[in-house]
């Protein structure tokens, strides 16, 4: 039968299971850090259906930009946008570019694109010549692409404020909200869809800077080869690769060989509700991971691979790492908190290193563990063996915004409305 017939209906049901729930479920330790890699990230396909063809969008604000606070965590772009940009407009700039030919010729054969381009401010990420001819390429070719989907690409590359490669090299990483609000690539309540920024590795977190790097959807990221090339309203960063657009969690999983992630959210029948609840947060151990602390997932039973979810989800404002602040706790759906570490280059939750950070994806970020979360018997904290990555900041956890008890209550309702209906 229909799930969405079941939903309303068990809504009630689902908040009182999730509110009170039963006692967690101690599953197999993980061992901090796994190892080994999973490979994840390294062959993920071009983004379907565009070229990063510059424009897009109306002129954005020249403002500052929200900051990512650390422990409340708001999720729109993270630092001060540079303001007064001088130059020929963003036409003339990619004209007069060598290693913006290629975007040139592909702008010049789409009015709407050229228009929009003619009315941008802001930041334009811009694919170099080899970035262009290798994702035309693995596309079939231009011919194969229709104007809208390579709009949605523009808009991904495109951020409403003239952010400087200083702004985005801040030590920590920055959050930048781009243009991109199809549907299809953003589920965020309202607001665009965002890239990561940063000089210090995709956590935001190395120890020293190592060449300004874009980070997009599932995991894969672009480097800054050419930066702050001005035009009249705004700045050009050239990069090395054509952005991926964000995908949902369970596209995110598949796409970067998260399979024993993906198994557990299918044998729940959990799908549609971890891809379409916005501002979803999920901590996502790698294969190695659940082999080195020995879980097989056929052999749990449904409550416990549950529970196993609910400790590896955050619902709330996006946690991107800029969110998150050392040594606090942040309350997971299983009503259990984490507690977040910078330390020695490094992010941990928990005990357990983040092995790939700030994955964006359509209704929010995946950060991707290199050991396995496991909560307490008791219920008041946890962490996986290894390494410990220091100690917690003060016993109450911390919501990524105030209103973080509701959306728990009623992402809870709804995975509990979903297990009745498939149980």
């Amino acid at each position: 039968m229909h799930l969405k017939v079941f939903l309303p209906l068990f809504a009630v049901l689902g908040w009182v299971a999730g509110s009170l729930g039963h006692e967690p479920v101690t599953y197999p330790p993980g061992t901090g850090v796994a190892p080994g890699s999973s490979g994840a990230y390294t062959s993920a396909p071009p983004a379907p259906g565009a070229t990063g063809a510059p424009g897009g969008g109306t002129t954005g604000s020249t403002g500052d930009g929200t900051t990512g606070s650390t422990g409340g965590g708001t999720t729109g772009s993270t630092g001060g946008g540079t303001t007064g940009s001088t130059g020929p407009d963003i036409a003339t700039l990619i004209a007069q570019t060598a290693e913006l030919s290629t975007l040139n010729s592909i702008i010049t054969q789409y009015p709407g694109l050229l228009a929009s381009l003619s009315s941008a401010a802001g930041t334009l990420l811009a694919p170099s010549n080899e970035a262009l001819d290798a994702f035309i390429s693995g596309q079939g070719g231009l011919a194969s692409l229709t104007e809208d989907s390579i709009q949605d690409l523009v808009n991904y590359h495109l951020l409403p404020l003239s952010r400087s490669s200083a702004d985005l090299s801040v030590a920590g990483g920055a959050i930048a909200e781009t243009r991109l609000l199809d549907a299809d690539y953003t589920n965020l309540a309202g607001t665009a869809n965002v890239i990561f920024a940063s000089a210090y590795g995709s956590t935001g977190q190395e120890v020293a800077p190592s060449g300004l790097k874009i980070y997009s959807g599932v995991g894969t990221s672009a480097n800054v080869t050419s930066a702050d090339l001005a035009f009249e309203g705004g700045l050009v960063h050239v990069i090395d690769r054509v952005l991926n657009f964000p995908r949902t969690c369970t596209q995110t999983a598949e796409t970067a060989s998260l399979s024993t992630l993906l198994q557990a959210i299918q044998t729940t029948n959990l799908t549609e509700v971890v891809d379409t609840t916005p501002k979803f947060t999920c901590f996502a151990p790698t294969d190695a991971a659940f082999q080195a602390a020995g879980i097989n997932i056929s052999s749990l039973t449904n409550d416990q691979i549950v529970d196993a979810l609910k400790y590896h989800s955050i619902v709330g404002d996006v946690g991107y790492s800029t969110a998150f602040e050392d040594g606090r706790e942040y309350q997971t759906l299983l009503g259990v908190p984490v507690t977040v570490h910078k330390r020695d280059g490094q992010l941990f939750i928990n005990d357990v290193a983040v092995q790939t950070g700030n994955v964006i994806m359509s209704n929010g970020v995946a950060h991707v563990l290199s050991g396995v979360l496991s909560p307490p018997a008791n219920g008041t904290g946890g962490t996986t063996g290894g390494t410990s990555a220091g100690s917690t900041a003060g016993s109450s956890a911390t919501p990524l915004r105030d209103s973080f008890g509701i959306s728990v209550g009623l992402f809870l309702a709804v995975i509990s409305s979903v297990y009745f209906v498939f149980a």
